[in-house]
């Protein structure tokens, strides 16, 4: 039987992880954008985990590998 508080739940539990592990890297420096525009882990975070969310990361690294940049742009069809 389909139970929409554990969908939900789970929902939350996944945003909660997201933005935990987007603060780590932000301390470790690295920028977020969402579509073209600086933004916070929360706000990142709040556009990027929904159900159905058509966002999409891009992470950007320097020359050594090392992610310097995640780029959250709106997947549209053409």
């Amino acid at each position: 039987m389909y139970d929409e508080r554990k969908e939900v739940g789970d929902m939350d539990a996944v945003r909660e992880h997201m933005l935990l592990r987007l603060e780590q890297m932000r301390l470790s420096g690295v920028e977020f954008f969402v579509d073209g525009r600086e933004v916070l882990p929360a706000e990142a975070v709040s556009r990027a985990v929904r159900e159905n969310s058509p966002y999409m990361a891009d992470y950007v690294l320097d020359a050594s590998g090392v992610i310097e940049q995640i780029r959250f742009d709106k997947v549209t069809r053409r």
